[in-house]
């Protein structure tokens, strides 16, 4: 009977939870294929087998984000269903506990949370990787079609660009930001007309101004406009050349960020940074605090899918409600809270001394203590 009671459950929490990761999956799929690559396909900057690989590599990356919340909408799912129908009532009554109905979805969120962590530290950075460096290859590949009119453009690290109307190769109201590395603006071009060409040998983009001002800020402080105005230069044409290799940079010289390495690699800059450490006779350093925190913060995204799972049993069993709207709302509202209480923690990673690596766990030992306390309360009724 046991056995028959757990694949009972079981068939019911994966349908559901497999449904609702499949849907959230969708979901922040199009989202971030909204906000980055489908208005290029829409103008017919990228092919479509770039722009399926563009959406694969986005894969791994909203997996991690769907992951608890599918087993968590999964669970106020089958379980809400349950005991909105009284099966958790017949299955107290025939002497089992709340605890064996819980037991099918610790199975499933534990699954869950191993995906997540060789998602989070393993193929996920990867396709990070893969996803920036493809979208930078398909700029290098034809730029010019990537200067779009009335759009900022800020594919070019490092400068913002932007175009009143555009005819072939011609453009008028002509306006480009070259930016410090602490995103300030230190030059700023506005031309009534001008033209862009492509020089293939070179590799690089040269747009032809004319008809404009220069205006050139302070390099120490670009902001500060009180002590003296920037200088200015009105000129009738100006050619820029944008080096390609120089904007993008090459393949082996390209900066990778902190969430595009894996766990040995991160565990590599740690140790490195451990070193340093070692040898000046100093603390815990802001760099090696930045590679502990992205480590703990991966591991224990990838536990909240145990954590909101164990929140969510006794929380279904308690509302009853078998309205899909219903669980998805209340699943949303529990995982923004958790999402909010992360973000909390975040604001502190420059804080040494809070020691914020190990704080990023009180969002999930708050959710496991209430989710143990109304699980034992719920088995008590």
């Amino acid at each position: 009977m046991l056995k028959l009671l757990h694949r009972y459950i079981l068939k019911e929490i994966f349908v559901a939870t497999s449904l609702a990761i499949a849907l959230f999956v969708f979901v922040l799929l199009v989202g971030n294929a909204m906000k980055d690559i489908v208005a290029l396909v829409a103008a017919g900057k990228l092919e479509f087998i770039v722009f399926a690989k563009l959406l694969g590599l986005l894969l791994p990356y909203v997996a991690v984000w769907a992951l608890p919340l599918g087993v968590l909408t999964g669970t106020l799912l089958s379980l809400g269903r349950l005991s909105s129908q009284r099966e958790i009532t017949a299955i107290k009554c025939a002497g089992l506990s709340v605890y064996h109905v819980a037991a099918s979805v610790f199975l499933i969120a534990f699954i869950g949370m191993i995906l997540g962590i060789v998602v989070n530290l393993q193929y996920g950075p990867q396709s990070r990787k893969a996803y920036k460096q493809l979208l930078i290859d398909a700029v290098r590949a034809n730029p010019i079609s990537f200067i779009e009119e009335k759009r900022f453009i800020d594919e070019f690290p490092g400068y913002v660009i932007y175009m009143g109307s555009q005819k072939g190769r011609q453009m008028e109201d002509f306006w480009i930001w070259e930016l410090d590395e602490r995103q300030r603006v230190q030059l700023f071009l506005r031309a009534a007309e001008g033209s862009i060409d492509f020089r293939d040998a070179e590799n690089s983009l040269v747009l032809t101004l004319k008809n404009g001002t220069a205006e050139r800020r302070d390099p120490d402080d670009p902001e500060a406009f009180s002590n003296e105005p920037p200088q200015s230069l009105f000129f009738d044409e100006l050619p820029i050349a944008l080096p390609l290799d120089e904007v993008f940079g090459e393949r082996s010289k390209r900066r990778v960020k902190t969430k595009e390495l894996s766990f040995v690699e991160l565990m590599a800059v740690r140790e490195a940074a451990l070193a340093r450490e070692r040898e000046e006779g100093t603390g815990l350093s802001a760099e090696r605090l930045k590679v502990q925190m992205h480590l703990q913060k991966n591991f224990a995204m990838a536990f909240s899918v145990f954590s909101l799972a164990i929140f969510g049993v006794p929380l279904a069993i308690q509302v009853g409600r078998k309205e899909t709207s219903a669980n998805l709302a209340i699943a949303l509202v529990i995982v923004m809270t958790y999402y909010f209480l992360m973000i909390v923690v975040s604001w502190l990673e420059d804080s040494i001394v809070l020691r914020p690596d190990l704080l990023i766990w009180l969002p999930n030992i708050i959710f496991q203590m209430l989710g143990f306390y109304l699980l034992r309360r719920a088995n008590r009724h």
